[in-house]
């Protein structure tokens, strides 16, 4: 699992982007989605010089919310899959994250 507690990187980006984004998918952003949101983008940037993989944000963020049910949490908040929709919210291109095993489908 990943060391969620060290990422100590400060993160830019525009958040009306990302509001916009979540707008055009009906997603109203609380704070529990901005949790999540900024939590991907430091994940991003701690790894810049790497190429990371689905199963790399899924471990990330299970270990991240892990108290809180881990991914079956981040369903209630992005029910169409949350690695999917984080990413995209954040900006993030990855390829392959919509896939069944992940509730996200493609």
């Amino acid at each position: 699992m990943y060391d969620t507690v060290n990422l100590v990187r400060n993160i830019n980006f525009d958040k009306q982007d990302v509001e916009e984004r979540a707008r055009k998918i009906g997603l109203n952003l609380s704070d529990k989605h901005w949790d999540a949101i900024n939590f991907v983008k430091k994940f991003y940037d701690y790894h810049e010089d790497e190429e990371l993989k689905v199963t790399d944000y899924s471990s990330a963020l299970q270990g991240k919310y892990v108290r809180l049910g881990g991914l079956k949490y981040l369903y209630t908040l992005f029910p169409e899959g949350p690695i999917y929709t984080v990413t995209q919210l954040a900006g993030i291109s990855v390829t392959n994250t919509r896939n069944n095993s992940m509730g996200s489908v493609q």
